[in-house]
């Protein structure tokens, strides 16, 4: 499966997806984690399966609430947080796409024929120093709407092209900047002006910039 929206705010701290079937966040630092993560997991509320399971009434643990591609979580000092398409509150999803519960209830979910997003993938052609990391941030929310403690990271795989593949709304004009991050939190923006993009109504696509 693809891994996607990673993000590391520190050397502690991680957060990826992979592809639209689970979301993992891995907090190795002393202090709690806190932010919003772009998935492209279907919106629903999800049970955390670090901390409990799917039951009947929900969850025995956490419960996490996705909407429009994004989630806000807090994740505690050496703890982690884990959703999969399979641990939904109050019943697990199987592979036929049936929703079960331990009643052994079942509701047939069916995928609507109208796309809400796409996956669109950034890649940036920045060359960086040691501890430097680029990130993606922008207008709106999915991209932490101008927050620098928000921004996307984008992966080095490449380099010196930086990729990150973010799911976003459908049919949705925005702008957005490319920033360096240093190993102390240092923010660099890149140049004006500001970077547009719209999406598309379906499928895929990806933008090539270059640093400035």
């Amino acid at each position: 499966t693809t891994l996607n929206n990673w993000v590391s705010d520190s050397s502690t701290q991680i957060a990826f997806g992979r592809g639209s079937s689970g979301y993992a966040i891995i907090n190795s630092g002393s202090s709690s984690w806190s932010r919003t993560f772009v998935t492209p997991l279907p919106d629903g509320k999800y049970c955390n399966v670090y901390d409990g399971a799917s039951s009947s009434s929900g969850c025995t643990g956490t419960t996490i609430t996705v909407s429009g591609g994004s989630f806000t979580a807090t994740v505690s000092s050496y703890s982690a947080l884990g959703l999969h398409t399979g641990a939904l509150a109050g019943g697990t999803t199987t592979s036929s796409g049936t929703a079960t519960t331990s009643k052994t209830t079942t509701t047939t979910t069916s995928a609507s024929s109208t796309a809400t997003a796409v996956s669109i993938t950034f890649a940036e052609t920045a060359t960086t120093v040691w501890g430097e990391n680029i990130f993606l941030v922008g207008s709106i929310s999915q991209l932490g709407t101008w927050s620098p403690s928000s921004a996307i990271a984008l992966s080095s795989a490449s380099y010196p092209v930086w990729t990150v593949t973010v799911s976003l709304p459908v049919n949705t004009s925005f702008q957005y900047k490319y920033i360096r991050k240093d190993s102390s939190g240092n923010v660099t923006w890149e140049s004006d002006p500001n970077r547009t993009y719209t999406t598309p109504s379906s499928g895929s696509a990806t933008e090539n910039d270059t640093w400035r």
